[in-house]
């Protein structure tokens, strides 16, 4: 019987010792400011987000996993605002700011909020291991009155073996956690 009692201890050590592992393998870090009331029927369009990685694309699939991240928070009427052909859809650095011609296009289309942002970092990382890292910026604008009404940041890096998709994923679902409408 005591045997029994050790090895349950030995279990619930060893359980504790790997929750901890994996809260400290998947490192990262959000800051964000007071998200606004939304409700279900708020639209939202997500804009390219520009990119200051050397990773091609690495705007577009923050921009898409955004879209599908907002619709999964419940947000009906979530769309992808139509790309500038005069862009660069691999190394997007010219486009800092949401520009006027977004933000005519989506009042244009009675769109509440524009979310734009900026991919900082989109890589694994060099060496043996070879992880997966994810840097991203968002901001919320109120077409209306043009002004930000939201921000997030951060940063996420996953296990050697995680996918760069997948740890982008949770920070980009992490960063997007408090745009959801309110009951």
């Amino acid at each position: 019987m005591n045997s029994k009692k050790g090895w349950g201890r030995s279990m619930q050590r060893f359980a504790l010792l790997a929750l901890a592992v994996a809260t400290i393998g998947a490192c990262g870090t959000i800051q964000q400011t007071a998200a606004p009331a939304l409700t279900t029927q708020d639209s939202i369009a997500v804009v390219p987000m520009v990119n200051f990685t050397e990773t091609p694309a690495a705007g577009g699939n923050a921009a898409a996993i955004a879209a599908g991240v907002l619709r999964v928070n419940g947000l009906a009427n979530v769309r992808v605002a139509p790309a500038d052909e005069q862009s660069n859809t691999m190394f997007d650095t010219a486009q800092r700011e949401l520009g006027d011609k977004k933000l005519a296009w989506a009042r244009e289309q009675h769109i509440k909020y524009v979310l734009s942002g900026a991919v900082e970092e989109w890589r694994y990382k060099t060496g043996v291991d070879g992880e997966p890292v994810a840097g991203v910026t968002f901001e919320l604008t109120d077409t209306a009155s043009g002004r930000v009404v939201w921000s997030a940041t951060g940063t996420r890096s996953g296990w050697s073996r995680s996918s760069l998709s997948g740890t982008a994923s949770a920070l980009i679902g992490g960063l997007l956690s408090p745009l959801r409408p309110r009951s």
